[in-house]
């Protein structure tokens, strides 16, 4: 299965990567909600997370946090929330939600529009940054 998400991962089409190893990426949404909001991405093109192996799956989650923990770092959030993705796309993303203020996340996703492409590489220079931080203090 070929997806937009595996094209960008292959780089057959651009996309600005915060993280990347053998498992997964982490992106820049192209349409975020909040500044900062990042797609956690398997390499693997499974359309449903539960047929995710457990391997996979775990490691989703663990790169989730460590990128919730930079993101809070780094846009001074009340927290990161996360949404399990798969509908618009079929492959399995999870979408981290820097939120810096109390709302409902509902009427936050309703905000989402196109950032340009100086937004999201200044957006994952910050992150990775932090990233870098929070990957210091968990050795």
């Amino acid at each position: 299965m070929s997806t937009i998400f595996t094209k960008i991962i292959n780089q057959e089409i651009p996309g600005h990567f915060v993280y990347e190893d053998k498992i997964c990426v982490v992106l820049m949404d192209k349409f975020p909600a909040v500044p900062g909001q990042t797609l956690v991405i398997p390499k693997k093109a499974v359309d449903y997370l539960f047929d995710l192996d457990a391997e996979t799956y775990h490691h989703l989650f663990t790169i989730a946090k460590k990128v919730a923990q930079a993101s809070d770092m780094t846009f001074n959030t009340i927290r990161t929330c996360l949404v399990i993705e798969g509908f618009e796309v079929p492959h399995v993303h999870l979408r981290l939600y820097p939120m810096t203020k109390k709302e409902s996340l509902g009427q936050t996703m309703l905000r989402q529009q196109e950032a340009s492409d100086e937004i999201l590489a200044l957006e994952a220079a910050k992150i990775k940054r932090a990233l870098e931080q929070v990957e210091a203090v968990s050795s």
